[in-house]
């Protein structure tokens, strides 16, 4: 008896799904969390793992080819099933040699489905494509980066070019050496962030005692391999004038989702400045004191300060749905994170929950995870409110696009020396430009005009983050 493998739904958007390439044969063993196939949706490239033990059977969908949600692309037997007759007579000659030729399915009772699992592909490097210039959400300097955002596209999107993620390294007994027979020493945290995030410890630099490589060396390396990552995203890239290139199912579900936000929701937007002396007193003085295993970035310190103030207004935190109004009982804060061809939205759940130190842990496993790729569908889904932050290019002032069916979405620009008045005197401020965009059927001015101001008063009294 065999079991149908069917196309699952991987995003809330998702109606169909293309087959990009079976990672396993017809007769092939399944182990449980192995991976089956690459599947192209409008949201990213996804590895489809069985949850199930098994052979696979027949395979039903080729190569190259699209089925819709719920439509039959394989079929798996147990381990150990014996193959019929009539099975042996069904199954091509060269279904083993070509694992895209369709088989005609046959069973004794009804299939039932085998669960899978999504996962995202990480994505290759394409030099003679042409893009647009992505944006990166970093902490104001160009050496604390954290996350990548979007332009003003600040959709959930994920890459479409096929790259499967790198192998992590196995765990090694003896400590390993640097090519020239130097043991490399490494705290325990630092070797099992460094293996979570796919890292040689030999190109990571130690600042510890005896050069002893500690958790915030592996973050540092993270964080220098994502900027060097966004360096080639926005350098000039090869592009004949006058030529056409077609979209990508991540491209073509942007452009569809951004006509939609300006089309059917009515923008508006607030701006403030905010003072940021203290914030970056409290930031140097975490990472001096060394009090966190994790360097706390002033994203970290920007979304802790959005989950309080969207506590107190929780109409921000809302979504527009059949002609009603949703407030969300958890705050969910997307920070969007540039790609090659246009962005993904990692969520951070339940941040109403979450302290500065767990937030900041949150996003380093978001950094770590788009450093190799990895992200489920659960962690590009689900955000009720996003963030994205310009601030390593940069810029002083920008309004980023709601991303449905949020109410609202806060574009953070770079930290500056700004003259400031200060009991009359004029005097140099490090200040920061936040915009809020505004879904006005959901959120009145006023009610913006106030949760900015809640946001601003948290940004300039940052010890209030770490009760």
């Amino acid at each position: 008896m065999s079991n149908e493998i069917t196309m699952p739904k991987l995003s809330d958007t998702m109606e169909e799904g293309k087959i990009l390439r079976w990672l396993k044969r017809s007769g092939d063993k399944v182990a449980r969390g192995e991976a089956l196939a690459e599947v192209e949706t409008d949201k990213a490239d996804m590895v489809l793992e069985s949850f199930e033990e098994g052979v696979l059977d027949q395979i039903k969908l080729n190569e190259g080819e699209s089925a819709q949600v719920g439509a039959v692309i394989a079929t798996m037997k147990p381990a150990g099933a014996k193959e019929s007759k009539a099975d042996a007579k069904s199954q091509p000659a060269d279904a083993m040699e070509n694992p895209g030729t369709e088989a005609q399915a046959t069973s004794e009772a009804p299939p039932k489905p085998v669960a899978i699992k999504p996962k995202v592909l990480e994505k290759k490097e394409s030099p003679k494509k042409s893009i647009a210039p992505a944006a990166v959400v970093t902490d104001g300097s160009a050496g604390d980066l954290h996350v990548h955002p979007a332009m003003s596209a600040n959709l959930s999107a994920a890459p479409t070019a096929i790259a499967a993620p790198p192998a992590r390294p196995e765990p090694a007994t003896p400590p390993p050496d640097d090519g020239d027979g130097h043991k490399l020493r490494a705290s325990p945290l630092a070797r099992r962030a460094a293996e979570e995030a796919g890292v040689d410890l030999a190109h990571v630099r130690g600042t510890g005692p005896d050069g002893r490589v500690t958790k915030r060396d592996i973050d540092n390396f993270i964080r220098e391999q994502q900027l060097f990552k966004f360096r080639r995203l926005v350098s000039p890239r090869e592009g004949a004038p006058g030529s056409r290139e077609e979209l990508s199912a991540m491209r073509k579900t942007i452009a569809k989702r951004m006509a939609l936000s300006k089309r059917e929701i009515p923008h508006f937007y607030v701006t403030v400045e905010v003072a940021m002396e203290d914030a970056v007193r409290l930031k140097d003085s975490l990472e001096a004191t060394e009090l966190f295993e994790e360097t706390v970035t002033y994203n970290d310190i920007i979304v802790k300060a959005c989950a309080l103030a969207l506590g107190r207004y929780p109409r921000i935190n809302a979504s527009y749905e059949d002609e009603g109004i949703v407030i969300h009982p958890n705050v969910n804060i997307g920070v969007a994170v540039a790609v090659e061809d246009g962005l993904i939205l990692p969520v951070i759940r339940e941040c109403e929950r979450l302290s500065l130190l767990e937030i900041s842990r949150a996003a380093h496993r978001l950094v770590a995870k788009s450093s190799r790729g990895g992200f489920t569908s659960d962690e590009l889904s689900g955000a009720t409110f996003s963030i994205s932050n310009m601030g390593m290019l940069g810029v002083e002032h920008f309004a980023a696009v709601i991303v449905p069916p949020q109410a609202a979405i806060l574009a953070v620009s770079a930290i500056k020396d700004r003259p400031v008045v200060r009991n009359g005197q004029l005097a140099v401020g490090k200040t920061m430009m936040i915009t809020g965009s505004f879904d006005h059927r959901i959120v009145d001015g006023v009610v913006a005009g106030r949760f900015l101001s809640e946001l601003k008063r948290f940004l300039e009294n940052p010890a209030s983050l770490l009760l």
